[in-house]
């Protein structure tokens, strides 16, 4: 356990198991390279990636199976191969939400930009899918998208 100094939940403690590494940071975040995965709230289909080294710095994740199904559906089989590991196991996906201030129903996730976590290196990475016609803005409240927030 570690614990954690954060400007939106305090001072907290994150098991390792939650610390993930990315080697390259995030789009707009390169010199932030360490993360703790943190649930929202018990059955929510939201978390934070908290970042380690700036308690200011964290980001809303959803799983974006929750809000479109049929998400990665139509990747070619050499795009599939980026959401394996070296193993050969399917890694954590997840993408990040935007919510404009005050207005919740306008949230939208990171389609073309997802993040993949390899939960046995505890390491990660984010991928640009440019090729597949997806929306960085995709609307979470999209009455096709499935659930509400």
């Amino acid at each position: 356990m570690q614990t954690v100094q954060t400007s939106r939940f305090g001072s907290i403690e994150v098991d390792e198991h939650r610390m993930i590494h990315f080697p390259e940071g995030l789009l707009g975040f390169p010199k932030h390279k360490e993360f703790a995965l943190l649930e929202d709230k018990p059955g929510s289909p939201f978390f934070w990636l908290q970042s380690l080294d700036d308690p200011g710095l964290a980001f809303v994740m959803t799983n974006p199976f929750f809000f479109k199904n049929d998400y990665l559906q139509g990747l070619s089989p050499e795009e599939k191969t980026l959401f394996v590991n070296e193993q050969g196991e399917e890694m954590v996906l997840f993408t990040l939400v935007s919510v404009p201030a005050g207005h919740p129903e306008k949230a939208t996730t990171n389609l073309l930009g997802p993040l993949v976590i390899d939960t046995t290196k505890r390491t990660g990475k984010q991928l640009i899918l440019p090729s597949t016609g997806y929306s960085h803005r995709y609307p979470l409240m999209n009455p096709s998208a499935g659930p509400s927030l």
